[in-house]
Formats: C-alpha cells, structure tokens, sequence
C-alpha cells in the first residue's frame, strides 16, 4: 500500500513589499502528515518561498489554500520532508530488531 500524504497550511509569513509587490508570502509553516496502512507520521515544517515572478503575482488577499499547498510543493524541502515522512513510517512498520530485556538472573 502507498503512503497516502496529507499538507495543512499553519502559518503564512508576508514580507510587506518586495521588488514592487505588496504582501508577498515569503515562508509558509505547514504539516505533512501521511499513512500507510493505519501507521501514520506527520512532521512541521518552514518552507522557504521563492520570490514570485511579477507577471503572474496572485494578490495576497486572492490566494487560495490551493495555491499555498503548490508554493510549498515547488521547494526542495517538501521533496526531503516527503521523504522523511515515507521513511519514518516504513520504519515504524518494520519488526523490531533490538530492544531490552529482563536480566537474565532476575
């Protein structure tokens, strides 16, 4: 079964004017979180927004959920934090294979 991904856009971070622009979203805090079969992961993160192209600036108060979710998608980071959460959800899938135990004389 495929690890299915879930983003929430938390918090968005506006730089007031930027190369002309005003309230230009420049981080976005979000959630991934993600199961697999009933194990789940979920990790916080600040994604680092690249500076919009002018031409096809959308007006901070016209954004959507939408478009925040495809701001945090375009950066490396939501590739690694993807990568992490499949990854911590694998491994907590596998059997263990060390843990304590009693002592032996006990």
């Amino acid at each position: 079964m495929a690890t299915v991904t879930t983003l929430t856009i938390d918090k968005l971070l506006v730089q007031y004017s930027l190369s002309g622009l005003d309230d230009v979203v420049i981080d976005v805090s979000a959630t991934l979180s993600g199961n697999d079969g009933g194990v789940t992961a979920e990790v916080t993160n600040g994604f680092a927004i690249a500076a919009p192209d002018p031409a096809s600036f959308v007006p901070f108060e016209d954004l959507t959920e939408e478009d925040c979710e495809n701001f945090v998608k375009a950066t490396p980071r939501y590739t690694t934090t993807f990568q992490y959460i499949t990854a911590l959800i694998y491994d907590k899938r596998q059997p263990p294979t060390a843990g304590p135990m009693p002592l032996p004389w006990e």
